[in-house]
C-alpha cells in the first residue's frame, strides 16, 4: 500500500501563494504552559480555520514560529503565539529539475516536509512521490533564515534518497533529529518500513547505511518522528489509514532504544519491527485520527494534524503536550 494522505493535498492547493522569503534566525524554548480543554475535546489550542496535513516540525525564526505541510510548492503557515495562524509564502515557485528524473511525472504537490536548524542553516527535507507509486525521493533545500517579510530564497540541494520498489524504504515523510554534533532522519511509509540513516551535519546528505526499525512487509507504518528525552531515542509512527476525513482511523504509537539505529521496543517489551508501538495519542471526540506527530525542539510542546469531526472531516492542525514518566511518554491536547 503506498502512503495516501497526500489526498487530503488537495484540500490546500487553492489556498497557497507560492514565493518564498525568510529572515534572522533565533532558536527559542518557549514556555510549556498547560494547554486547557473541554471534556468533549472541543476546545482548540489552535485557531482558525487554516488547513494543515502531514505538519513539519514547528520552528522558530526571529518573532514567529513557522510550519510547513504538504502541499502546492510547501505550503507555509506562520504565527507569533502557536494559536493563531497565517497563510505565509510557499517554499518553491518552481519545480526543481532533478526530481522528474527520480519521480516520472511529479508536478508541483509536495509531501511531509520537516526542518531543523544545523549547521548554521534552516534544512528543510521534503518528498516527493505520485499516488500509487513507490518511486519516491526526498530533497534539500537550505536557507540561512526563514521570514514572512526578509524576501530571502531557499537553495535547493538536490536529492538526498530515493526508491524505485516496494522492496525498499519508501523515501518519503522524513523526520529530522539533531543530536549534538549528529543528525539522523527517519523516514518511510509502508513498504519495507521506517528506516533511519544519518546525515553528514555539513552537506546534509546521507551517509552510512540505512536501519529498518519499525515495519515491514506493507504494514501500515509512516509518518515516523525521531526525538531524543534523556538518555532514550524515541520513534513514533502512525499506524492505520488516513485521508478518509471522518472515517480516519489513524493513530499514533511509539518505541523506545538506548540507539537512534533501535532495536525501539515499547513499553510492553515488544519490537516495532514485530508489530510492537504503544499507543499515545488515537481519536477523541472532534480529533480524529491524529497523525504526523513532532515536538518542538527544546520544549515539551509539538504538533499533530486531526480530522476535525466538527468541519466535515477537514485536516487541522493542533498543539500536542509531552509529558513523561518512567521513561515513557504520555501526548495531550
Amino acid at each position: 500500500m503506498i502512503k495516501s494522505k497526500k489526498i487530503a493535498a488537495l484540500l490546500l492547493l487553492g489556498l497557497v501563494v507560492t514565493n518564498c522569503q525568510k529572515d534572522d534566525v533565533q532558536t527559542e524554548v518557549i514556555a510549556t504552559t498547560p494547554v486547557t480543554q473541554s471534556s468533549s475535546l472541543t476546545a482548540k489550542t489552535v485557531a482558525g480555520t487554516v488547513a494543515s496535513h502531514d505538519p513539519s516540525t514547528i520552528v522558530k525564526s526571529g518573532v514567529n514560529y513557522y510550519v510547513f505541510t504538504t502541499g502546492d510548492n510547501i505550503p507555509m503557515t506562520y504565527s507569533t503565539n502557536l494559536i493563531n495562524w497565517s497563510w505565509g509564502t510557499s517554499v518553491f515557485s518552481s519545480t526543481p529539475s532533478w526530481i522528474t528524473s527520480y519521480v516520472s511525472g511529479f508536478t508541483k504537490t509536495y509531501w511531509a516536509p520537516d526542518v531543523a536548524w544545523f549547521n548554521n542553516r534552516w534544512n528543510m527535507y521534503y518528498s516527493c512521490s505520485t499516488f500509487g507509486s513507490a518511486s519516491s525521493a526526498i530533497g534539500l533545500v537550505t536557507a540561512p533564515s526563514i521570514s514572512q517579510s526578509a524576501g530571502t530564497t531557499w537553495t535547493d540541494r538536490g536529492v538526498v534518497a530515493s526508491s524505485s520498489t516496494s522492496s525498499d524504504v519508501n523515501a518519503i515523510d522524513p523526520s529530522i533529529l539533531v543530536d549534538g554534533s549528529n543528525v539522523y532522519m527517519a523516514y518511510g511509509s509502508f513498504h519495507a518500513g521506517i528506516g533511519v540513516i544519518q546525515i553528514n551535519a555539513s552537506t546534509g546528505k546521507t551517509i552510512g547505511s540505512k536501519t529498518i526499525v519499525a515495519g515491514g512487509s506493507s504494514a501500515s507504518w509512516e509518518a515516523p518522528c525521531l526525538i531524543k528525552e534523556g538518555s532514550y531515542y524515541y520513534m513514533f509512527a502512525n499506524r492505520g489509514a488516513c485521508c478518509q476525513g471522518v472515517n480516519s482511523t489513524y493513530y499514533i504509537v511509539v518505541g523506545r532504544s538506548t540507539s537512534p539505529f533501535g532495536p525501539f521496543v515499547d513499553k510492553s517489551g515488544v519490537a516495532l519491527t514485530a508489530g510492537g508501538g504503544t499507543t499515545v495519542l488515537k481519536t477523541t471526540g472532534n480529533y480524529i485520527g491524529p497523525g504526523h506527530i513532532s515536538r518542538i525542539v527544546g520544549t515539551q510542546k509539538g504538533s499533530v494534524h486531526y480530522y476535525d469531526g466538527a468541519d466535515s472531516g477537514n485536516p487541522k492542525l493542533e498543539i500536542v503536550n509531552f509529558t513523561w514518566s518512567s521513561g515513557w511518554p504520555t501526548i495531550a491536547y
